[in-house]
Parts: C-alpha cells; sequence; structure tokens
C-alpha cells in the first residue's frame, strides 16, 4: 500500500540503490511519487504514494516525526506528534497506552531520535494501515508494501523469501493468516497497537480488547442505541471535516447505509465540504437490486449518487496482485476497479465505508453451545472455514492437526476468560483485522478510506452491549431508526424487505437457525446458489494460475488445485479465487520472462 518504508542496517551500510529500486516498484501509477524523509549510511526512511495520499513530516530540534494517515480528534497534529514522540524517547509507555486507546484515528507514526538513533514505530488500535516487518542478514525492513520486502530481500539475499507453510495454510482454510503471519517465510504483520523499537525489534502491545465484559447490560436497547447514534455522529462529524470530498461507497445494506445517515446529518455543519455517493455495479447485473436500493437511500437524502460499471479485468487483477502480493484475492479487483474510477472523476476524495458495522452491532457468540477451548476451535472451523483441513492437506502437504492446533494456539493467547468472548475476539481480531483491514487498504493505492465504526470510543461502548440486545437486529434497528427512520424502512437487500418488518424478523430467524446447522446452511446455499459468469471466470483463472506459475509444484500439488477448479458445483467461486490469488502471489517475485503465450485450458477441457 502507499506509504512509509524504513530499511535499517544493523553493524553496516544501507545499499540505497537496492531500496531506490525496491521504492521505485512501488509506485503502481504514474501519480505516484518517492520522498525520502531519513537517508543515512545505516538507515533510510522513506514513503511512496500520490500527492493526496496523507502524510506529514515533524522536525524537532531532536526529532524527526512521520504521519502517515490522520488523526481526527486532534486539531494541532504537530503538537500532539511531538507529544507523542517525547512520550516514545522517555519510555512512559504507560502514558502512551493512554493516549492510544482512545485515539480516533488510522495512522502508522514514525519516531527517529537523531541523538541516540534509535528509531520507533507506533500504529493505532485496529491496525489500520497493514504494515510488515523483516530481517534480512543485518538489514530490518519495516513497510506498508509487502512487495518491497520481497524485492528488497531478492536484492540483499539473492533469491525470493520462501513460503511460510502454516500462515499459507492458515490462509486457505479462513481467507486470511492469523496474528501476525503471512503467507511469506520470516515475514510478519505489525499487530495493532504496538510499538516497536526498529533496530532491536523490540515490540511493546500498548492496548488490546478484552471482549467479555458488558457494562452497558444495565440499559434499555433505546438508552444503548441513543448513546450509540451520539457516537457515531460525531465520529463521522470528525471524519467529514478532515476532507473536501467524501463519497460514500453505498450498497444495499445496513451499514453504508448508517454511515451516509451519519455523514448528512452533520456535513453542512463542517464548512463547504461536498457530500456524494456511489455504488460499484458489476458487468454482469449480478448485483442490480443492490444498485436499485442504493440509489433510494441516496436520493431519500438528497445525496448525489453515481453508478459505475467494475469488472474483474485482466489489469485489474494484475495490478491487484502486484499492490496486495496475495494478502487480497483477485475477486477484489472489483474494487480496485471501481476506486481507480472514483479517483479519476475526483482526485483527492475521501471514499467512506461501512467497514466494522458487521463487528460491533451483530452478536458475535458462537451460534452453538461450545463446552471447551476444543468445541471452540471446531465451531470456528467449522463456520468460518474456505477449504477443509483435510483438502488442504492434499493441496500444500500441510497435517491438518497443525493447522487446527495453530486456531488453538491464538486462542489461548487472547485475554478474554470465557469462551464466548474468546469467539468474538477471534472474529474481530482475525477476520476484520488480518482480512478486513486489507480489503479496505486496497482502495488506498488510489484514494484514502475510512470509516465512522471504528472509532475507539463508539467501538468499546458497542462492544458493551449485552449479546442478547444485539440478536435479531434489535439493537441495530433501533439505532438507524434513530439515525433516519426512512432509511431504516427501506429494503434491506440481503432479506429482500427493510429490518423494520414482521417479515424480516421471522427470515432473521430462519436465517440464525440455519447458522447454527452449518451443514444443513450449506446444502440449503448450494440449491439457491447461482454461480454464473463468476463461476465459470474463477475457474479459468484458477487453471490459468497453475499453466503460469513457475514454482507451483514446490508450493501446491497441481493435480489437486486442476480438481478443485473443473470439479462441478463442490467450490465456490471465491474459494477458486483465493487458490488462484495465492499460486500466482507465491510465485517467485524475481520470475524470470514469462516464455510464449501458451494454449489455454478452456472449458470444454473440463474432468
Amino acid at each position: 500500500m502507499p506509504g512509509t518504508t524504513i530499511v535499517r542496517c544493523c553493524g553496516g551500510t544501507v545499499d540505497q540503490g537496492s531500496v531506490d529500486r525496491a521504492l521505485d516498484s512501488v509506485c503502481f501509477t504514474d501519480r505516484y511519487d518517492r520522498e525520502t524523509v531519513v537517508r543515512s549510511t545505516e538507515e533510510r526512511i522513506a514513503h511512496t504514494g500520490y500527492e493526496a495520499y496523507p502524510t506529514e513530516v515533524v522536525e524537532t530540534e531532536d526529532r524527526t516525526i512521520l504521519l502517515e494517515g490522520r488523526l481526527y480528534d486532534r486539531r494541532d497534529t504537530e503538537a500532539t506528534l511531538e507529544n507523542v514522540a517525547a512520550l516514545i524517547a522517555e519510555g512512559r509507555t504507560d502514558r502512551l497506552s493512554e493516549w492510544l486507546a482512545t485515539r480516533d484515528g488510522e495512522f502508522l507514526v514514525t519516531v527517529v531520535d537523531r541523538s541516540s538513533g534509535t528509531t520507533w514505530v507506533v500504529n493505532d488500535v485496529f491496525g489500520r494501515l497493514p504494515t510488515y516487518r523483516a530481517t534480512v542478514g543485518e538489514t530490518t525492513i519495516l513497510t506498508r508494501e509487502l512487495k518491497a520486502i520481497r524485492r528488497l530481500a531478492a536484492a540483499l539475499d539473492g533469491g525470493d523469501v520462501g513460503v511460510d507453510r502454516l500462515g499459507l495454510g492458515q490462509m486457505l482454510l479462513f481467507g486470511y493468516p492469523l496474528g501476525t503471519r503471512t503467507p511469506f517465510d520470516g515475514i510478519r504483520q505489525l499487530p495493532p497497537g504496538s510499538l516497536l523499537e526498529v533496530g532491536s525489534g523490540d515490540l511493546t502491545s500498548l492496548h488490546e480488547f478484552r471482549f467479555d465484559r458488558y457494562e452497558n447490560g444495565g440499559r434499555s436497547v433505546t438508552e444503548n442505541a441513543r448513546a450509540l447514534k451520539d457516537r457515531f455522529v460525531e465520529a463521522c462529524r470528525r471524519r467529514a471535516g478532515a476532507t473536501e470530498t467524501s463519497i460514500l461507497s453505498l450498497s444495499g445494506g445496513l451499514d453504508s447505509r448508517a454511515a451516509i445517515a451519519g455523514y448528512d446529518a452533520v456535513v453542512s455543519d463542517v464548512g463547504e465540504g461536498t457530500l456524494l455517493a456511489a455504488t460499484s455495479v458489476r458487468e454482469d447485473g449480478s448485483n442490480a437490486d443492490e444498485a436499485n436500493v442504493a440509489r433510494e437511500v441516496a436520493h431519500s437524502l438528497g445525496v448525489p449518487w453515481s453508478s459505475y460499471f467494475v469488472d474483474r479485468t485482466e489489469h485489474h487483477r494484475e495490478s491487484l496482485l502486484e499492490m496486495t502480493q496475495g494478502m487480497n484475492t483477485v475477486g477484489m479487483a472489483l474494487g480496485l476497479d471501481f476506486a481507480e474510477q472514483l479517483a479519476a472523476d475526483r482526485p483527492g476524495a475521501t471514499l467512506v465505508t461501512g467497514d466494522g458495522g458487521d463487528k460491533i452491532f451483530p452478536d458475535l457468540t458462537p451460534p452453538t453451545a461450545v463446552d471447551s477451548r476444543t468445541d471452540l476451535v471446531e465451531t470456528l472451523v467449522r463456520t468460518n472455514r474456505q477449504f477443509a483441513p483435510d483438502e488442504i492437506e492434499e493441496l500444500i502437504d500441510l497435517e491438518p492437526g497443525r493447522l487446527v492446533d495453530s486456531v488453538g494456539d491464538r486462542i489461548a493467547a487472547y485475554p478474554e476468560v470465557n469462551l464466548e468472548g474468546a469467539h468474538a475476539h477471534f472474529l474481530i481480531r482475525e477476520r476484520g483485522i488480518n482480512m478486513l483491514n486489507h480489503g479496505e487498504d486496497r482502495t488506498r493505492h488510489h484514494l484514502w478510506t475510512t470509516t465512522p465504526f471504528y472509532a475507539p470510543e463508539l467501538f468499546a461502548e458497542a462492544m458493551a452491549c449485552p449479546p442478547e440486545q444485539k440478536a435479531g437486529t434489535e439493537l441495530y434497528r433501533e439505532f438507524l431508526s434513530l439515525l433516519s427512520r426512512e432509511l431504516a424502512e427501506i429494503e434491506y437487500v440481503d432479506f429482500g424487505v427493510p429490518i423494520t418488518s414482521a417479515e424480516y424478523r421471522a427470515k432473521k430467524f430462519a436465517y440464525g437457525w440455519l447458522g447454527a446447522r452449518p451443514r444443513l446452511k450449506e446444502r440449503v446455499l448450494s440449491v439457491v446458489r447461482s454461480q454464473g459468469e463468476a463461476g465459470i471466470h474463477s475457474r479459468q483463472l484458477l487453471a490459468e494460475a497453475v499453466a503460469d506459475a513457475d514454482g507451483v509444484g514446490r508450493r501446491f500439488s497441481a493435480e489437486e488445485v486442476q480438481r478443485i477448479a473443473w470439479d462441478g458445483s463442490g467450490h465456490r467461486p471465491h474459494q477458486r479465487y483465493q487458490l488462484a490469488t495465492l499460486v500466482a502471489a507465491l510465485d517467485p517475485i524475481e520470475s524470470p520472462a514469462r516464455r510464449p503465450t501458451r494454449g489455454r485450458p478452456v472449458i470444454q477441457g473440463r474432468h
């Protein structure tokens, strides 16, 4: 992603030429540039991106401070950064933890103390800007760009980084790795809410959420909804005041609907800002109903609305692989196409999403009773898996027991004292931060994106509400009705009826009943699911990935991949997109020139 890169060579000299070439390789469009903030014999700190990408450099007598991202609740950013830098340099991690816990923003702060030569990095409590780190020989690399690490490793060590088989297995199992893993050996993600001393690698956890306490359980649904509405509107106000043009990425669901209602309530209060709405429409028309509902939502508020036709073009698939190195599936190329078009029409705008609404409002406790950690692991695997552990063994020769045990190891590291809270922690820390944050970050290759749902005070308020108030969308229905009764009464596309209707309650109950019976749910969905163009496209793409990859035989069973590509209705398009992404992304980054175009597998060749 655009942003910060730090290269530090302890006991040696930074290879500046290799750093330059790595930074050039992540300037993905003509709008990108790179700028060096610190350059010395042993360290290089730079950032890449386009003109509107938010970065700020503060120079004091003793320190250089680089802010990537935005602090929404601080007007005097320079003074704030100087205070944070002092807390870090003085080792006052208790005060730093207090500061971080309530800080509303998406940010990565780098602090360089020129007198001691020490460099630190601190990120927000949700890890909203995914960041990677690795050590190659005596060189430590921390960067927002996974590709930059792979490029530098190839230059410094003479070869591409290897594969972390367990991380790869986790990505096949869930669609995302667990904890700090990536599918690449030795490359780890920076945990959310962390302070890293770059040279030594010392990592301090400054903040960790707990989800087994419901302090708002003594209040009624209406009281909790009113408190959440007030905090939500304030989060929208802060974000709307940070940019000239805000574009709501509007779908037919509830989360983006809440976001546009919150922004509409405050945009006239924050100055001369412009509020727009936009919806991506697939070329095959498969989300036409969603677009129609989005248009109705925008028009009911008088917000200008536009639709953009998007597709998974070869250009966008290749760009997505280059930009995210497998952390987004190629099926998400639709989103990259959408962001590219928006940036061309509205350069410098901020895209606002409903990300996070699916975490703070639903009941995140297990769908069935769990009596032990073993039960919890089994439930998480059964209800969230992409590929089954036995199938993953056939694909990459990873023992199912080792893969399943890694899920238990993650749960054991959580702070919750009950299994229900640990289940919620998994969905937020692993799925939310390790997958959905990466999905939203993809948009930042073209324009900045934010969401009001991850404002820390709002998040804490929502997670303190008891699960029984969230069940059946009760709390969300009251919250949305307080924001806009009119929007609450517009059809919710996922159910085909408004959430205020009796029919919705009946459908929600039936869906919840199926959710507690995942095998039956899958059989029901397989009957009504129409894979259509995505099914055909994902098969072709997966077969082509095997044909194109130079090192597929060392990492995957080519025979098993081909079986999955052509096995009738045995796999969903998303599974095939996930597998095709990993096959292509794990190909050596310094691979030889492609051979002349060879014949492509065709539909008639399925078996």
